[in-house]
């Protein structure tokens, strides 16, 4: 059989953040997700404009709603962290952001589209001193990758975090800048997964738009080995 595709960072929940704002935008990408192929979802609101002690019961008010459409897709509840809200939240609110085995948590820690800076590595190194791995959403969307965020990251990457390589880039729907750094990891195997980022119904990207530029083990076979068995810290 083949392997359902795993999206680990999508704005999926609705009236949340700036994906949907009704349920019936979150279930009409839900089902074309599906019909092209994905299996799970992780919701991954903006932790800064919610209630973090929320997002699972937003994700079972979603869930059930795909239930009764009969959409078989499966929604998990994880957020995506920004450097300045590492302070907003205590133990507990992490942990309900995060995935995988007890020896292997990890978190979506938003890379800034302003550029990698003190601020974002700082907070990297506060996040794997509390035992997290790093799951990088979208380098290639922070301004200067190419000629100087790469090489900021290589420690944390080195260290055991994964690069997780928007769509949207690879496909160029998006500038310039950001296509050719996409692009540039997919050419040096340094997309470690891909990952939507999907804001419906604004920006509705699905992982099979990918498949000219990567294999498809980077939306099925590695995303659902890293949800399963995390991120070493």
């Amino acid at each position: 059989m083949t392997p359902r595709a795993v999206d680990l960072h999508c704005h999926l929940l609705p009236g949340v953040d700036d994906g949907p704002q009704w349920m019936e935008e979150s279930v009409e990408y839900a089902r074309e997700a599906v019909a092209r192929g994905t299996g799970t979802i992780v919701a991954t609101p903006h932790v800064e404009q919610v209630d973090v002690r929320t997002i699972g019961d937003r994700v079972t008010e979603v869930q059930r709603a795909l239930d009764e459409e009969g959409i078989d897709l499966r929604v998990v509840p994880g957020g995506e962290l920004k450097p300045a809200s590492i302070g907003d939240l205590d133990a507990e609110e992490l942990e309900l952001l995060a995935h995988g085995p007890p020896d292997a948590r990890w978190l979506l820690y938003e890379v800034p589209f302003s550029g990698v800076d003190d601020a974002f590595l700082d907070g990297a190194h506060e996040l794997r001193s509390r035992g997290y791995g790093l799951l990088l959403a979208h380098p290639e969307r922070s301004r200067g990758f190419l000629e100087q965020g790469a090489a900021l990251l290589e420690p944390l990457v080195a260290a055991g975090a994964l690069f997780a390589v928007n769509v949207g880039p690879l496909t160029g729907h998006e500038k310039v800048e950001r296509t050719q750094a996409a692009r540039h990891l997919a050419e040096t195997g340094m997309v470690h997964l891909v990952a939507t980022d999907a804001h419906p119904p604004r920006r509705p990207y699905q992982l099979a738009d990918a498949e000219p530029w990567v294999d498809r083990s980077a939306f099925t076979v590695v995303p659902q080995r890293v949800l399963d068995d995390g991120v070493g810290a």
